[in-house]
């Protein structure tokens, strides 16, 4: 294996275990795991319990499995795996997702009490870091799919290997940029919400609503009345062949 393929196969490997590590502790500070939590403790405390093992390390269990996960998935290395692996780590952040929601439905199936043990910029960032590392993992594989079709079709390996280093980079300074205009733009809407709140209390909301409305309505109309007034092809008129085909007559002279 060169050392580009090996360098993107590492690269892959950080994301895998750094994002399943941070979706996996966060679950762990749900209030929706401390409500199995006690499930859990009467499930697996006979089990500890014969093992010598203390309680307090029941934590770790659903911790080392979800990593062990995420190592078989990257080992796999496909799209298909690390597609289950955002799966696995989209699963485990769901609950802190809902502690901070407005419309938390599972409350309304199974009532128990959102106290959340992490803040709303930690669940943030760990949710920018799923989807930066899954954009980051679909990239890579094509770009390991990209080495093997050109090797297959007799490029030099140096050449190859310094098309990979391009592609990394970029994908780095890719992710990068993107985290950081999404990170950028979170806390300046939290600014100026509290900014266009105060200007928008005394706008009538009800005019404001049907203008938008109207205006949309009006734009979508012209549109589709200059689409219906395009240029139509004239066609002369046909005169018949002596096989009985019509053909277009002799524009004059």
């Amino acid at each position: 294996m060169r050392r580009a393929e090996t360098f993107i196969r590492m690269t892959e490997l950080g994301l895998a275990l750094a994002s399943t590590y941070m979706a996996a502790v966060t679950l762990l500070q749900a209030s929706l795991y401390a409500k199995f939590r006690p499930l859990l403790l009467r499930l697996g405390g006979a089990i500890l319990g014969g093992l010598n093992i203390d309680l307090a390390y029941l934590d770790l269990i659903p911790l080392a499995l979800a990593m062990v996960l995420a190592l078989l998935f990257w080992r796999r290395g496909d799209e298909a795996g690390f597609g289950r692996l955002f799966s696995l780590n989209m699963l485990m952040f769901f609950p802190a997702v809902l502690d901070f929601s407005t419309f938390n439905w599972v409350n309304l199936i199974l009532p128990y009490d959102p106290a959340p043990r992490v803040s709303l910029p930690w669940v943030f960032g760990v949710g920018v870091l799923l989807q930066v590392t899954y954009l980051g993992l679909r990239y890579t594989v094509r770009f390991r799919e990209l080495r093997g079709e050109l090797i297959g079709r007799g490029a030099e390996l140096e050449d190859v290997d310094g098309v990979s280093k391009g592609q990394m980079t970029y994908l780095t300074l890719l992710l990068a940029g993107t985290a950081i205009i999404t990170v950028a733009i979170y806390y300046a809407a939290r600014i100026l919400k509290g900014v266009l709140k105060l200007e928008a209390v005394g706008l009538p909301y009800l005019h404001i609503v049907i203008g938008v409305a109207c205006t949309i309505l009006i734009a979508a109309a012209t549109v589709i009345y200059l689409r219906g007034q395009g240029v139509q092809p004239t066609v002369g008129p046909k005169v018949e062949t002596r096989k009985g085909s019509e053909r277009p007559a002799p524009e004059p002279k």
